[in-house]
């Protein structure tokens, strides 16, 4: 395994389990229901499991949500140049209308 990828998600798991500790609000409603309606152990933690993975990969979405529309963003820049140009054009236009 390449080291970069190791340290980058050793970085990544440390910062999410950081992330979970400091949060109770990530795992004190798992309690609370798995309490109130009498789940066991096992039924809570893979309930709590598939909404930490709904939770992240919720969150990589967004990151690449973000990142396309940071590219595409660039791919805009054109019609920006163009922009007070089309606005211009389309005052004088609609004001001859």
């Amino acid at each position: 395994m390449n080291s970069e990828i190791l340290i980058l998600g050793s970085t990544a798991i440390s910062i999410g389990f950081i992330h979970t500790l400091l949060g109770p609000d990530h795992y004190l409603p798992f309690i609370v229901l798995s309490r109130a309606r009498n789940w066991s152990i096992k039924k809570t933690l893979w309930i709590s499991f598939f909404c930490g993975l709904g939770h992240v990969l919720s969150s990589v979405f967004l990151g690449l949500l973000g990142l396309a529309l940071g590219l595409a963003i660039f791919t805009l820049k054109g019609i920006e140049e163009w922009r007070g140009s089309i606005a211009a054009w389309l005052l004088i236009g609609f004001g001859l209308a």
